[in-house]
């Protein structure tokens, strides 16, 4: 392989690939990315064996062929190189990179041993809007639990229809949901689990205008297609816990909150709440809402918050950092409340008419103390 590329260009797909080149691995050749020039182009591929990235950039081949580098050593050295352009050719066991006066040979593992990867399902599939998908991850995806064993709380759960797309995603101690308007027709599936690295990966598809994200299912992968680019995921088997139950709607009292001003307070409050909790008791008065940090290792802090409410006094005792992570994300001046009594389940919403953050709801399990 012998090929002359533009350095911004390359550095634009080594970045996107970067969230599936595995860092850490028993399987050393899942750490290198894999290249081929053909044509006037050089391809990449990434996988972890569940999650696979193609992508390409134009390049001036001289001489097709296939080579490995390791993906975030390629990646920082592209990063830093000193010329516009650079060049890459693959020796025996070594690839060499030249930018200007630079000169490197990186250490190669052999292309021919690099993981069989999936195909991509024929067909062009069901377009969504990379924008609309973007939100909705926004949305849901803070909820999908970090920790290891629980697949069905992995992943964030995709749902289609042919008018509507919805994501949902618990860790077993709080649930999010958000739902939105398209046009895209009949879909390909009605739902399928997403886990967190796919998240991640489409996230970070840049959603230009006019360029839709095409979504089929092959026999095992689901493939997002969004121009050269295409994502491709393992389906998994695990089962979602029945979310349905959760989505509460009915809850009587209703309170709220200007979102910057409560997210404000609850930093505040938070910085001396229990580490192992987390945990911030809110006491909801008649247009009153007041927080105060619950345990004593580090101190006590509390605040006011102003606050439209007219029910029976409730005091309800959450995780800050739960409740945080749904403020960040929403779209919304205004937060609404929904309890029904200081021990079941809170549901929050954004309040105002006119957000941008579409159809969501929010619920939060309380803390038993």
């Amino acid at each position: 392989m012998d090929a002359t590329l533009n350095r911004t260009l390359l550095l634009d797909e080594l970045q996107l690939i970067q969230g599936v080149v595995e860092r850490r691995t028993t399987i050393p050749i899942l750490s290198n990315v894999l290249l081929r020039a053909e044509g006037d182009r050089l391809h990449l591929a990434a996988t972890d064996l569940d999650v696979t990235v193609f992508t390409s950039c134009p390049a001036a081949v001289r001489r097709e062929g296939r080579t490995t580098i390791q993906g975030k050593v390629f990646f920082d050295l592209v990063r830093s190189l000193p010329s516009d352009t650079l060049e890459i050719r693959s020796l025996e066991t070594r690839t060499e990179v030249r930018s200007g006066t630079f000169s490197s040979q990186l250490a190669s593992l052999d292309p021919g041993d690099y993981p069989t990867l999936p195909e991509v399902p024929e067909g062009q599939g069901f377009a969504i809007e990379l924008a609309l998908l973007h939100r909705l991850i926004d949305l849901s995806a803070f909820a999908v639990s970090s920790e290891e064993g629980h697949f069905q709380y992995n992943a964030a759960l995709l749902i289609l229809s042919a008018s509507t797309l919805a994501m949902v995603a618990t860790d077993g101690h709080r649930l999010a949901w958000a739902k939105a308007s398209h046009s895209g027709g009949q879909p390909p599936f009605e739902q399928q689990l997403l886990p967190r690295k796919v998240l991640n990966q489409l996230h970070h598809l840049p959603a230009g205008e006019g360029v839709p994200l095409y979504l089929a299912r092959g026999e095992n992968h689901l493939a997002f297609h969004l121009g050269d680019r295409v994502l491709l995921s393992r389906m998994l088997e695990a089962r979602f816990p029945q979310y349905e139950r959760v989505l509460v709607r009915d809850n009587p009292h209703r309170a709220r909150a200007k979102c910057h001003e409560l997210a404000s307070a609850l930093r505040r409050v938070s910085l001396l709440a229990s580490e192992r909790t987390r945990g911030v008791q809110l006491d909801f008065t008649a247009d009153s809402l007041a927080l105060a940090s619950v345990g004593f290792d580090l101190g006590q802090a509390s605040e006011n918050v102003t606050c439209t409410y007219a029910g029976p006094a409730l005091k309800v005792f959450v995780n800050a950092n739960y409740l945080l992570d749904f403020l960040s994300a929403v779209d919304a001046e205004t937060v609404e409340f929904q309890m029904r009594d200081s021990d079941g389940p809170i549901v929050l919403k954004p309040a105002d008419e006119d957000a941008k953050s579409g159809e969501c709801l929010y619920v939060i399990m309380p803390i038993r103390l």
